[in-house]
């Protein structure tokens, strides 16, 4: 099956470009601070917390996660657990976090797919505005690549070749409601290329499939195991989602550079968030931890320097990312 589908094509497309979180304009209402908000405990944590990754373990999500959790133990003096809770495309973690008590003790990392475009896509008891955000952990962009015996050496050649044999080549990509998803549909619904998309549990099961040579490509999420894999040389990098070049990938053009200049969306935002309701003293609380833990010289190190944004941005600031997302996916996914 291919990634024809019912998706709608959009006029104007802007996600901020990786490194431009800093450039984003802040929401004048965040959930932080919604009117009516329960004080919290004073001593807050006093037990456990627990932080759901709705992914499969491995990958971006999860190094992110465990990073941040590990430093946001040592400044608040309380242990915080991670579970993976992959499913649904990340919905099942979604809609078990928006159902909890909104007291600061479950927590989730919130993302592009599972948080904004899989409520408009499926038909669930969870949305946008059911929950509260704390603050942005990562931006990475998405990386289009091969298997080092591929016969493509560029975004082009693929591509010619999946227009010339509709279907025929197939690319992984990180779940069915993810960013990467719906630009891999606007190629062909805006460009005319038809690839069979291979939905995965995450980068750990997308890299398998391609180095035992199940998958032609993997529209993959970028991180530093990605990075790793480029290096030795199992990857070819063929493209990039982002708006403009990665410093990192100073080689590899853009999508838009290769003839798509409609593809660079696929960018994915990794916050902290929990659910709608939190008491403004606990969000304040979490908020102020993590700026202080993406500071931090180990967390940065683990996540990857040009992941984690220059200027931290807090509650508001992804209140504005995610509603932005919104925003641009509703008239593609046909919810106008």
């Amino acid at each position: 099956m291919t990634m024809r589908s019912a998706l709608k094509k959009n006029t104007a497309i802007f996600l901020p470009a990786i490194t431009g979180l800093a450039m984003l304009g802040l929401l004048g209402c965040s959930a932080a601070g919604a009117a009516g908000s329960p004080k919290a405990e004073d001593d807050y944590p006093s037990k456990p917390v627990t932080f759901v990754v709705p992914f499969a373990a491995g990958g971006p999500s999860t190094v992110t996660a465990l990073a941040y959790t590990s430093c946001l133990e040592e400044g608040l003096g309380q242990t915080f657990v991670v579970e993976n809770q992959p499913g649904g495309s990340g919905g099942l973690a979604m809609q078990d976090v928006s159902s909890a008590k909104p007291d600061g003790y479950t927590l989730t990392l919130g993302t592009n797919g599972p948080l904004v475009m899989n409520p408009m896509i499926n038909k669930l008891n969870y949305n946008l505005e059911d929950f509260t955000s704390i603050g942005v952990m990562a931006q990475m962009p998405t990386v289009l690549v091969v298997g080092a015996e591929s016969p493509y050496e560029s975004a082009e050649e693929f591509f010619a070749a999946a227009k010339k044999n509709p279907g025929k080549l197939s690319v992984a990509i990180p779940g069915a409601t993810t960013s990467a998803a719906i630009e891999l549909g606007r190629l062909s619904d805006e460009y005319d290329i038809d690839v069979t998309a291979i939905p995965a549990a995450g980068n750990a099961e997308m890299t398998t499939s391609l180095l035992g040579g199940h998958v032609d490509a993997l529209f993959i999420t970028d991180h530093q195991d990605v990075q790793s894999r480029i290096d030795d040389g199992s990857f070819v990098p063929l493209a990039v989602s982002s708006p403009e070049r990665a410093d990192w990938y100073a080689n590899v053009p853009t999508l838009a550079e290769q003839g798509f200049p409609d593809l660079v969306n696929a960018v994915s935002v990794f916050g902290v968030v929990g659910p709608k309701g939190m008491p403004d003293d606990i969000v304040s609380t979490l908020e102020a931890e993590l700026k202080t833990c993406s500071e931090d010289p180990k967390v940065v190190d683990q996540v990857g320097k040009m992941f984690v944004p220059a200027e931290f941005g807090d509650a508001a600031a992804l209140d504005q990312i995610f509603a932005d997302m919104q925003k641009l996916y509703e008239p593609i996914l046909g919810q106008e």
